[in-house]
Formats: C-alpha cells, structure tokens, sequence
C-alpha cells in the first residue's frame, strides 16, 4: 500500500505519530508524507528537520516552512509543481490528512489521483461543544446576542464539508464516538493518541514523595486546579515534591505555586524526551487536571508503570483499574489510599501499563490506521 501523508511537523525525536506512521511503512508498506519543516515543541523551543528524510519506506518531504505556509492556498500555489512530481512518482492509493487545516491540499490531491481520503483530528466537531474543534476560529462569531447559534452553524458547515469529501473519519477523543450521527454515511473511528518511548532503563523504584505533571501550558490543561489541590496533598499526604514539566500561556500559576512552595515545586521549561520519562517512571503518580488532551503525558505515565491520578474523565478512564479519577474534594483521601494500601496501588500501575500496551503504542495506533486504509481503499473500488 502506498499511502501519501499530509500531517503538520513530523519528526521523530518528539512526535508519536512519526513512530505510528513507522510501523506502517515497516510492514511492507510505503509511506510518503508531505509537511513543513518548523515546530514549536512543547519546551518552547524551534525545532527545525531536514527538507528531506528517507528512513526505510517512511520518506518525508517538507517543502514548507512553517504549518501556515502548509496551510496557506498561495503557497500551496508556488510549491504546486514540485509536490506533485513527487505525488506523482509515488502514486498513492489513499491520502491520510492530519486535521482538517489540511483537508483542502487533500482533497486536490483525491481529485488528481483518484483515490480516498482519510482524515484524522484531534477532536471533531460536537454542537454540544462547539469550541472543542476549531475554537479560536469559532468563538469570533460568538456575541451576547445569539450566544453558540452562529458559531455551531459555521462549525457544522465545515466539518457537513469536511465528513463529504473525507471516505474514513478519525478522531484521537475517546467521547466523540457518540457523535456518529452527525457524521451520517462517513465511516468514523475512534484510535487513541499514539505512544512510543525510546529504550531507557528500566526501574521498579518509585519515589514516594514524588509526584509529576508535564504538558504545555494551554488553557484546557486546567492548571487554575492546581492551585487547589496540590496545597492539599503538600499540607495533608505522604507527597512532598510535584515536579512540573512545560511551558506556555499560563506559567503564573505555575510561578505562584513556587514561590508558595520553593522546596516542593520542581519547574523545568523543557527537558530531554529520555529524562521526562526518567523522571514518570521515579514519580509514585502522574496528575493530570487537563479537561481535555494531554494525552501524551497519560501515555507515558501508563508506558512507565506509574499510576495516573486525574479530576476529568476526558479519556475514557476506568477508575480503579487503568487510574484514579476523583476531584479536587476527594483527591486526598484518594492519594492517601494508594500509600496506604500497596496491592491496589500495584494493580492501578499495572492496569494502566496493560491499556497502554493493548491500545496506546504507536504499533497499535499504527495497524489501527492501516486497517481504516484498507478498509477505505477496498471499498472505493
């Protein structure tokens, strides 16, 4: 199978996907994927690839700079000529767009060589959350008059558009299978975020006084909570240091929280991919008060046998048996219980490490897009 690839910023030093799209090429498939060449990893640091990378059957081609340029019709435009001798040499079989700020280059693409289309997103749209996809966009048509009308109209525009000229739909948010109706004849499928982590050494000691967060600092990680509820398990559990990991829009909560506790609040910017997973797997648990996303950072935490405590069910959690999903009310006493009592501690770590194995490894997520490929191109003919 030859499938043409259109994802913003691959690169395998700090994007899971590259390694799903890996094990796809590694099963006697080709894999060409078109993308820009700058990124902004989660640190806050540029990070710049080659214009060209070969490895194995996995070719990546990034004629754009950034993922505006990527975007943009004008310079779609100017770099027309040059992608598609390279489209063309390849001759795909079916196109694989990461999000919807592609699907126009996509569907050029489908029209030129007559093949499927499969999108993948992160969230797709939802009109009883209309701002969970495309959100900055759409609440510039939001005002005290028609309050959600106007931007769940446009939203639903978009996405009719999008689900017409997509044959598969994937979306990465464990809720957004309940909206399939909206999707009406567009197959649609959930596949989890996927997860790989390089060979680091392996170890069984977990820090008992230690407890980690990583992820950007973006408003739907919630860190407003954390000012609520880390105070607590400082003042009132076993837990003695929090070790944050990121950077971004809402560093003063994170600046506020150390200055409260200088001795107990470990902030690094940004830190080596094998060093974050040192640090998951030497942490007793993982805390996420992410609303939505971060899911990464759960992968890891799960990859690295470390119990993953959460206060919003985003992802399909089973409290008990893959986390502990709790609030900020109960959080304590649901901490403490998992000191006190080390059987169920060993069975939330190693429940966590079986769903990851089951679904989250790039392998998975790989043979799960496979198989959608498949799927789409067996019915196109």
């Amino acid at each position: 199978m030859n499938i043409c690839l259109i994802t913003p910023g691959i690169n395998k030093n700090f994007n899971d996907n590259y390694h799903a799209y890996k094990h796809i090429a590694n099963m006697n498939n080709n894999v060409l994927a078109i993308s820009n060449k700058e990124n902004i990893n989660k640190g806050g640091r540029l990070e710049e690839s080659p214009e060209f990378e070969a490895d194995d059957s996995l070719v990546i081609h990034r004629p754009y700079k950034t993922i505006k340029e990527q975007q943009s019709f004008i310079k779609r435009l100017s770099y027309k000529k040059k992608i598609q001798e390279i489209v063309s040499d390849f001759s795909p079989d079916v196109i694989f767009c990461e999000e919807i700020s592609n699907l126009n280059f996509a569907i050029e693409l489908k029209r030129k060589y007559k093949v499927p289309i499969v999108l993948r997103t992160e969230f797709a749209f939802n009109r009883k959350h209309p701002y969970r996809s495309m959100g900055r966009l759409l609440k510039l048509f939001k005002n005290s008059i028609t309050g959600d009308k106007i931007p769940i109209f446009i939203g639903g525009l978009i996405w009719s558009w999008a689900y017409a000229n997509s044959d598969a739909v994937i979306s990465c948010y464990h809720d957004d299978a309940s909206i399939q109706p909206f999707i009406e004849n567009t197959p649609f499928y959930y596949v989890p975020w996927p997860c790989y982590h390089p060979k680091i050494k392996i170890s069984n000691e977990k820090l008992k006084h230690r407890a980690i967060f990583i992820g950007a600092f973006d408003p739907h990680k919630n860190l407003k909570e954390l000012l609520i509820t880390i105070p607590k398990l400082l003042n009132d559990s076993p837990l003695q240091e929090f070790i944050i990991v990121g950077s971004g829009e809402h560093i003063k909560i994170i600046e506020e929280l150390k200055e409260r506790f200088p001795e107990s609040i470990k902030h690094y910017k940004s830190l080596s991919r094998e060093e974050c997973l040192e640090l998951i797997q030497s942490s007793y648990f993982a805390y996420s008060p992410a609303t939505r996303g971060g899911w990464g950072f759960i992968g890891d935490s799960w990859a690295m046998s470390t119990p993953v405590v959460i206060t919003h069910n985003h992802y399909g959690f089973t409290d008990g048996i893959d986390s502990i999903v709790t609030s900020t009310d109960e959080i304590v006493n649901r901490i403490k219980a998992i000191y006190e009592d080390h059987e169920k501690y060993n069975s939330i770590k190693d429940g966590g490490h079986e769903r990851y194995l089951k679904n989250h490894t790039s392998d998975a997520v790989g043979e799960s897009f496979f198989e959608i490929c498949n799927t789409v191109i067996s019915s196109a003919k």
